[in-house]
C-alpha cells in the first residue's frame, strides 16, 4: 500500500512545479525584463560596467574636410564659394571612461571620457600633408565676440588686428585641421596679454583645429554624470549633469537630456524617437524612428536622421529652447553649436547640407548631398536597447557675416563648410552571438515551462489515479470470484448426484426394500 505521506508530498511538488511554470510561460516577457534590469543596471565591479568603462567595440571614423579652392575671390560678393571634399581620412577611436566615481545616494556614476584616434593610412584616401584652405576660423570668431566688448577693448583689438590678423583664409596641413592644431601669431599676442587684465583675450587652448585637442584629452569632453538606474531603470545611461551643471551655459532654459551613448530606456517603442546628448554639440539630439529591419537574422529598429530632428524652434517647438534672448534664428537645417567653439559662430547640419533647407546649398558650390552617403542610421536591438550598428554623420559650417571692419567688409552671408565626420560603430561578433541566443533561449524557456506544467500535473494526478485503478482492479477481482464461487456449486453438486457409486448404493437399497415387502 503507497503511504500517504508519500502521496502528499508528491501532490504538492507537482502543484508547486505546475504553478511556478504555468506563471514563467505567461509572464515570460516580464521576467525576461526582470532579468535584463537587474543585470543591466551600473553597480561597481559587475560585467556590464567594465563593458561601459572600456568598450570592446572599436569607432572607426571617417574625416572628410572641405578645401576652399576659389579663395583668392572672396571680397567679390558676386562669385560663390568653392569647395573641394578630400578624404576619407580614417582613424580608430578607443573611448575609455577614467575617474570614475560612483555616488549611492542618488544612483549616479561620475566619469570623464578620454579618446585616443589613431591614423589608419591603409584605409585612408586623403593624406596627412594635404594641403587645405580654409576660412580664417579665429578671426571670424574674434569678430563675434568683439560685439559684447567695450569700445576700448574693441579699438584695441581692431589695431592688433591689423597686424595679426589679415588673412581671409589659411592653409594648413590636413593634420593640423584635424587633431594636431597648430598655432598663429594672434594666439602668441593673447599669451602675453596678463588674463586678469584682459580676460576676454584668454583662449581656451594654446592651438586651434576642427578636432583639437580630442586626441587623448580628457578635458574637451567635460565631466560627465548619467544615472545608474538603480533607483529607476528607465533612466539607465541618461545624462543627469554635464560640467557639473543640469542645463548647459548656453542654454539655461533647456534642461540636459539624452542617452550618453550607451543605453537607452527599454524595450523600445515603435514610432518614438530616441535622443544624444553629444558633448560634441553642447546638447540633445534627437534621431526619429524609421521602421524595422533584420540585421544578421535579428530583429532590429532602425532609425534615421530627420529634417525635424536639425529644424530650427519655428518648425520643431522640441529645439525652441536653444534659441531665446539674443539668439537669431537661422532656417531649418542647422543647430547652432557656438557655445562648444567658444563663441565662434559654428553650426552643424548633415553633411553636405543634406535635408536642410537648400537656401544652405545654394549659397556655395560643391555641394552634393547624398542619401546612402550623409544620412544618419542607427540601428538597436529592441527589448536591450543594444546597439547593433551606427553611421553617425555630422557636419561642421562657419558662418562668415559682412563686417564693417577689415578683412569682411564685402563679405556675402554664407555658411562655410568645414568639416564632416562619418562615426562608424557595429556591434561586435561575440556580442552578436549573446543578442542572437536570445530568441532561442526565450524558445527554450517556453518549452521548458510547458513541458513542466505537463510533469507537475502528472504528479499531482498519478497516486490518485494509481489508488482508484488499483480499487477498480480489486472491485472487478472481487466480483469475478464470487461469480466464480457461485458457478463451481452447482456443477459439484450434479457431480455427486451421478456419481456411480451413489446410484450403486440407491440400487441396494431399492433391492433390499423389496425383498423384504416379498
Amino acid at each position: 500500500m503507497i503511504g500517504k505521506q508519500r502521496i502528499w508530498q508528491t501532490s504538492v511538488l507537482g502543484l508547486l512545479l505546475a504553478s511556478f511554470s504555468l506563471f514563467s510561460v505567461l509572464y515570460m516577457e516580464q521576467i525576461e525584463r526582470w532579468m535584463l534590469e537587474w543585470f543591466m543596471v551600473l553597480r561597481p565591479g559587475t560585467m556590464i560596467s567594465s563593458l561601459w568603462q572600456s568598450p570592446a567595440m572599436d569607432i572607426n571614423v571617417d574625416l572628410y574636410i572641405f578645401n576652399w579652392t576659389n579663395s583668392e575671390k572672396f571680397s567679390d560678393p558676386t562669385v560663390k564659394p568653392r569647395f573641394e571634399e578630400l578624404g576619407p581620412y580614417r582613424f580608430t577611436e578607443r573611448m575609455q571612461k577614467v575617474n570614475v566615481e560612483w555616488h549611492d545616494e542618488n544612483s549616479t556614476v561620475s566619469y570623464r571620457r578620454r579618446s585616443r584616434f589613431d591614423f589608419d593610412p591603409k584605409l585612408s584616401v586623403g593624406r596627412p600633408t594635404d594641403p587645405i584652405v580654409a576660412p580664417n576660423l579665429l578671426i571670424v570668431g574674434l569678430y563675434q565676440k568683439m560685439v559684447m566688448w567695450s569700445p576700448m577693448l574693441r579699438s584695441l583689438m581692431l589695431l592688433a588686428l591689423n597686424i595679426y590678423g589679415k588673412e581671409q583664409a589659411m592653409i594648413r596641413p590636413a593634420s593640423d585641421w584635424m587633431f594636431d592644431g597648430f598655432d598663429t601669431p594672434m594666439i602668441k599676442m593673447s599669451k602675453m596679454v596678463p588674463p586678469s587684465l584682459v580676460p576676454e583675450m584668454k583662449f581656451p587652448y594654446e592651438k586651434i583645429g576642427y578636432a583639437y585637442p580630442r586626441n587623448g584629452s580628457m578635458e574637451i569632453y567635460g565631466h560627465h554624470n548619467v544615472y545608474t538606474g538603480r533607483d529607476e531603470f528607465q533612466k539607465l545611461g541618461q545624462i543627469a549633469r554635464w560640467r557639473y551643471n543640469n542645463v548647459t551655459e548656453a542654454s539655461p532654459r533647456c534642461k540636459l537630456k539624452g542617452s550618453a551613448g550607451e543605453f537607452h530606456p527599454i524595450p523600445l517603442v515603435k514610432g518614438r524617437p530616441i535622443s544624444y546628448f553629444l558633448p560634441d554639440l553642447c546638447r540633445e539630439l534627437q534621431v526619429d524612428y524609421s521602421g524595422t529591419t533584420i540585421f544578421e537574422g535579428i530583429d532590429a529598429f532602425v532609425y534615421r536622421g530627420s529634417a525635424r530632428n536639425m529644424a530650427n524652434g519655428t518648425d520643431n517647438p522640441d529645439n525652441s529652447c536653444y534659441c531665446q534672448d539674443n539668439c537669431q534664428e537661422v532656417r531649418s537645417g542647422l543647430l547652432n553649436i557656438s557655445s562648444c567653439w567658444y563663441g565662434t559662430p559654428v553650426f552643424a547640419s548633415y553633411p553636405h547640407f543634406f535635408k536642410a533647407d537648400p537656401y544652405y546649398g545654394e549659397q556655395v558650390e560643391g555641394m552634393k548631398p547624398d542619401k546612402d552617403r550623409h544620412e544618419m542610421v542607427i540601428m538597436l536591438e529592441p527589448k536591450t536597447g543594444m546597439v547593433l550598428e551606427i553611421k553617425a554623420r555630422i557636419m561642421a559650417n562657419l558662418l562668415v557675416e559682412p563686417k564693417t571692419h577689415l578683412i569682411y567688409r564685402t563679405a556675402r552671408r554664407t555658411f562655410f563648410p568645414l568639416i564632416w565626420a562619418d562615426y562608424n560603430v557595429r556591434i561586435t561578433d561575440d556580442l552578436l552571438v549573446y543578442v542572437k541566443l536570445m530568441p532561442i533561449l526565450e524558445f527554450v524557456g517556453k518549452i521548458c515551462g510547458i513541458l513542466g506544467v505537463v510533469l507537475g500535473l502528472l504528479m499531482v494526478f498519478w497516486y490518485p489515479h494509481q489508488m482508484i485503478w488499483q480499487k477498480s482492479l480489486m472491485h472487478k477481482i472481487e466480483i469475478s470470484s464470487i461469480e466464480t464461487n457461485s458457478s463451481l456449486e452447482p456443477v459439484k453438486n450434479n457431480d455427486v448426484e451421478d456419481s456411480p457409486l451413489l446410484k450403486g448404493l440407491q440400487y441396494a437399497a431399492a433391492k433390499d426394500g423389496a425383498g423384504n415387502g416379498n
